[in-house]
């Protein structure tokens, strides 16, 4: 039997002996700096769209909603948040500081998205030797998560423990991958309690491309052989998100959390071309998803929806209320925000004693049934010259009762 290797002496200096089977790193120190600055770059390219975003999301809205009734203390708020959690207490701890709500939710949202990018790296390495680096890129670039993280939704943090739970099925730990799974499941579960009431109608081939992207495409390279012994649980994984994302139309947020499960395998796949091949079909699909995020920033002018909000706050009374079919406008007013679709709904809504506007947007003012309904008991409702021009501009109708 070999004794171990001792420490050699040589002059005044001792040299250990190299350790036995010492595991090696999984990138050298040149791959660790650029999987640091790739992360740097995701955050700043997060904070540069939700510089250009004008609103909230539609389903940041009502974490938003659920985080001012946690900060004044409000005990039934728990009850609606019991889905997923985490995000409105996250943002009911920031309104304790004098920052603008949605400014904390975008800077919250901006830092998780970023950090996504690490474990992504990482847990592609794991797979398969080269994968981490493509991995890291494609998580940086990815649309729907930067889109997301832009407008304060809370798909940031999802991400983030998506890519997690990545992390530890490649590294055997399977109670802390499900304990990161639940949490997503939980956000997937809140957006389908919520979404018929909070979400526009779902189109799942343009939510498909904004939450995927590219990397959807380049996740199918991972099937070819030699395929790495627990990539099966990834792909299990994404196809559970997927089909959850078509059953209930979840919507971007669901597709958005998974992007970091499919990053991982797009850079699995890619790690097996030609590195030729590799970096030009990485060049393409970060040109694209560059592209398409920036176009999915929602344009300045519909800011007339918060502008809206905020004049019908100041103008209602605590016992009057609104009700309307764009969740925004609702949140602003400082109404809980949800939505109401279709004319029978609106219709009945709108005959409570207590509701004194109704809001209708490009879609609802359309039909000329709802309209003349409305006008039985509402008349247009007069704002200022400015504020009114904004919402024409965007299609939206406001009543008022008579």
């Amino acid at each position: 039997m070999s004794e171990p290797d001792e420490p050699t002496a040589i002059g005044d200096r001792t040299i250990a002996a190299p350790a036995a089977h010492a595991p090696a790193p999984l990138f050298t120190s040149r791959e660790q700096r650029i999987v640091l600055w790739v992360t740097v770059g995701a955050v700043c390219w997060r904070w540069l769209t939700a510089v250009r975003s004008p609103l909230p999301s539609v389903d940041a809205c009502r974490d938003l909603w659920l985080a001012r009734r946690l900060a004044a203390v409000d005990p039934h708020a728990l009850a609606d948040a019991l889905a997923e959690p985490l995000w409105a207490l996250l943002l009911a701890a920031a309104r304790l500081l004098p920052v603008d709500a949605f400014e904390a939710a975008q800077v919250l949202a901006c830092l998780f998205g970023g950090l996504v990018v690490w474990p992504v790296a990482v847990a592609a390495e794991r797979l398969r030797q080269g994968a981490g680096l493509p991995a890291a890129i494609l998580a940086l670039a990815a649309a729907g998560p930067v889109v997301s993280a832009g407008t304060g939704s809370a798909a940031a943090l999802l991400a983030l423990a998506m890519a997690c739970c990545a992390l530890c099925l490649q590294a055997g730990h399977w109670k802390l991958a499900a304990l990161c799974f639940a949490v997503v499941l939980g956000g997937v579960a809140d957006g389908v309690l919520h979404g018929a009431t909070l979400a526009a109608p779902w189109h799942p081939a343009a939510e498909m491309r904004l939450g995927w992207g590219i990397a959807g495409v380049l996740a199918l390279l991972s099937v070819l052989p030699p395929r790495p012994r627990r990539i099966a649980a990834l792909w299990a994984v994404a196809a559970v998100m997927l089909a959850m994302s078509l059953a209930f139309a979840a919507g971007t947020r669901t597709l958005a959390a998974a992007s970091a499960v499919v990053a991982v395998l797009a850079g699995v796949g890619l790690a097996r071309l030609s590195v030729r091949l590799r970096d030009v079909l990485l060049c393409g699909a970060v040109l694209l998803e560059f592209y398409t995020a920036w176009q999915a920033v929602e344009p300045r002018s519909a800011v007339a929806e918060r502008a809206l909000g905020h004049h019908l706050a100041r103008r209602l009374d605590a016992e009057q209320h609104v009700v309307g079919d764009l969740p925004r406008v609702l949140y602003f007013a400082g109404e809980a925000p949800v939505a109401i679709h279709g004319t029978d709904a609106l219709v009945q809504q709108a005959s409570r004693a207590d509701v004194a506007c109704v809001v209708l947007g490009p879609d609802a003012s359309r039909q000329a049934t709802l309209t003349a309904t409305l006008a039985g008991r509402f008349v247009r409702l007069d704002l200022p010259h400015d504020l009114a021009d904004m919402l024409a501009e965007q299609h939206v109708v406001v009543f008022g009762r008579r």
